[in-house]
């Protein structure tokens, strides 16, 4: 089956506790926290990982970690209330002692490559991530239209690693979802489809899950 997970990239605190405040009560998995500050997409979102400590988190949380330099900034993410952090290969000089520095802190590991990088580039870490990220469109705002290209790329990583969690994020809407589900994504990180869709959270939630899973 192919999970939904709400995913959350707004500016303030706020909106965060709100969107999250959204998915109570729905059975997701996880919440996933887009964090960017600007360095490695066009403009910063939230990204304070203390302000997670001032809450009572209702579920799990993955921090999907769009900065360049990432060892050097992902300090105050190890003690941050989180169950994932993903990181981009292309933004990191040792993806792999910086997995290992991830799991030393208790935490899952995931590896993502943007739309335009080869997912061959992603085969090296097959046995050793938690979960492989797909962008599905450039790094940053939401509302972007899905890249199609990521199809091959879902089904050529399933080919390479049918036991891995293979994640897509970015410009998922109904029949996209479908699509993903069939080339083989194990998960869809989704925005605007969910929180700014007409119909209400819940029956939006509801139409996506049933194009994943026919």
């Amino acid at each position: 089956m192919t999970e939904i997970i709400p995913a959350i990239n707004v500016d303030t605190f706020d909106e965060v506790v709100r969107r999250i405040k959204m998915t109570e009560g729905h059975a997701v998995p996880m919440v996933h926290i887009d964090v960017a500050d600007g360095s490695f997409t066009p403009k910063a979102v939230w990204h304070a990982a203390e302000d997670l400590k001032k809450i009572s988190l209702p579920l799990a949380v993955e921090i999907h970690f769009m900065v360049r330099e990432p060892e050097k900034k992902i300090g105050p993410w190890l003690t941050a209330p989180i169950s994932r952090i993903i990181f981009h290969v292309e933004a990191a000089e040792d993806p792999r002692a910086l997995m290992s520095r991830i799991r030393g802190a208790d935490k899952k590991a995931g590896v993502a490559i943007c739309p335009e990088t080869p997912c061959e580039t992603l085969v090296p870490f097959i046995d050793k991530a938690d979960l492989l990220l797909l962008l599905a469109v450039s790094p940053g705002p939401s509302h972007q239209e899905f890249d199609r290209t990521i199809l091959k790329k879902i089904s050529f990583l399933r080919e390479k690693a049918p036991q891995s969690i293979i994640e897509v994020d970015g410009g998922i809407k109904i029949g996209i979802a479908k699509e993903c589900a069939c080339a083989g994504a194990s998960a869809l990180a989704v925005a605007s489809a969910l929180f700014d869709a007409r119909e209400p959270f819940d029956q939006s939630l509801n139409i996506l899950r049933e194009d994943a899973e026919t």
